[in-house]
Parts: structure tokens; C-alpha cells; sequence
């Protein structure tokens, strides 16, 4: 119902179309089911272990954020009501593309500093 209603909302022009739409589950995808646009959410009950997503940059790297308190570095996650995530602090991928990114309501917002060339990152 959600995706639905983002749908209409986007198809209308009353929000912009998400980078990102994210989903809760138990079990890690595996590399497969990794889509673009698509960010998992690793959740054992209460219990938020990673966030897995492939690197928007274009380099097709499964990226994994911990989420755990016990370890560092560590990162949090908040999704609304139309499954649109919101990461934070910033990703940096160290990999060959170099992305730097925010994420945001489901939206890239790419840093100064990153390597790789978004839609809206300046070469």
C-alpha cells in the first residue's frame, strides 16, 4: 500500500522519485537480491544489525553499514512512513569510485569531496 501511495505521490509531483526505498528483513540478502535503489535493512527483532545497499557511485559494490552499538564505526538508519531512508553520517566508499554521500529521505546528496560522478555531482 506505501509503495502505492509513493507512486501516486511521485507520479503527481508532490514528492520527488526516491533514490532509495528501503526494506526490513531478517536474513542478509544475498548479492542477487541486491537491486539498485534498493536498500535492506538487517533487523533480528529489535535488534538493527546492517544496512546493505549497492553503491549508487556506478561501481556495483554491495555496501554494508554496521549498525550495531558494539562496534565501530557505526551508522543509524530512520525510515518513513513511504519507506524512504535516511543514513547517517555520510557513506564513504574507500573502493576505486571514491563515492562520498549523504542519504537522505531516500535521496543522494553527494559530497564535495566525492570521486565518482553522480547525476548531480560535478566532475
Amino acid at each position: 500500500m506505501r509503495s502505492a501511495i509513493r507512486f501516486i505521490l511521485v507520479a503527481c509531483r508532490i514528492i520527488p522519485r526516491p533514490d532509495f526505498v528501503a526494506r526490513v528483513q531478517r536474513d542478509h540478502p544475498a548479492p542477487e537480491q541486491l537491486k539498485p535503489g534498493r536498500l535492506v535493512v538487517v533487523r533480528d527483532g529489535p535488534v538493527e544489525k546492517w544496512i546493505c545497499f549497492l553503491c549508487p557511485g556506478g561501481c556495483g559494490e554491495k555496501v554494508m553499514l554496521n549498525l550495531s552499538a558494539r562496534k565501530s564505526p557505526r551508522w543509524g538508519v530512520t525510515i518513513d512512513w513511504l519507506n524512504r531512508p535516511t543514513v547517517e553520517p555520510s557513506v564513504l566508499q574507500v573502493n576505486g569510485c571514491r563515492c562520498h554521500f549523504w542519504i537522505r529521505g531516500g535521496e543522494i546528496d553527494w559530497c564535495p569531496d566525492s570521486g565518482c560522478c553522480g547525476d548531480d555531482q560535478p566532475v
